[in-house]
């Protein structure tokens, strides 16, 4: 009987070993599955979380990259907008010397046309005058029957003996 216990005891460990073994295989292959599974499952979650931080960085940079353009583009239109204005100070500025000098012209112009007017008018005062005198002349040449060099010696003759005369009232009157 003690023998029967103990084939009895080997064949329960021939028929549990060969159970155990099998048993534990399938415990250390799903455990070995569950850490696999577990591994692939973090290696999975470090990508998708290394693509989302390469995706947000990427699109902060497109962001800095935006303003960056942006801000050059408000640069780039102010100093249009400053270019402009001095084009258009200068483009005054030009524009009121053009128009002064114009005035000044103008100015100038209506100066050297009153100047020719003046001086229109003098000589023909003058053409005037002298027609007059050749008239008067004439005239008094006519109504005196003398010539302007009779004229003018009678003239003389005539003042001679008024001086004459008025120098010996004059000699008289000392005397007296």
């Amino acid at each position: 009987m003690i023998w029967r216990i103990i084939i009895a005891v080997i064949i329960s460990l021939a028929a549990a070993i060969p159970l155990t073994y099998v048993v534990t295989m399938n415990r250390v292959k799903k455990s070995n599955d569950a850490k696999i599974g577990n591994a692939e499952e973090k290696a999975r979650k470090i990508i998708d979380d290394a693509l989302t931080a390469a995706e947000t960085r990427k699109k902060e940079a497109e962001i800095s990259v935006k303003e960056e353009q942006i801000r050059l583009r408000g640069e780039l239109d102010k100093e249009i907008r400053d270019r402009r204005g001095e084009m258009s100070r200068n483009e005054r500025r030009v524009q009121q010397k053009e128009e002064a000098v114009d005035r000044k012209t103008d100015a100038l112009e209506r100066r050297e046309q009153s100047i020719q007017a003046r001086e229109e008018s003098l000589q023909k005062q003058k053409d005037d005058v002298t027609r007059l005198t050749e008239q008067k002349t004439q005239e008094l040449e006519r109504v005196s029957g003398l010539t302007s060099e009779q004229a003018k010696e009678e003239l003389l003759r005539t003042v001679e003996e008024d001086v004459k005369l008025d120098a010996a009232r004059m000699i008289k009157e000392s005397e007296a």
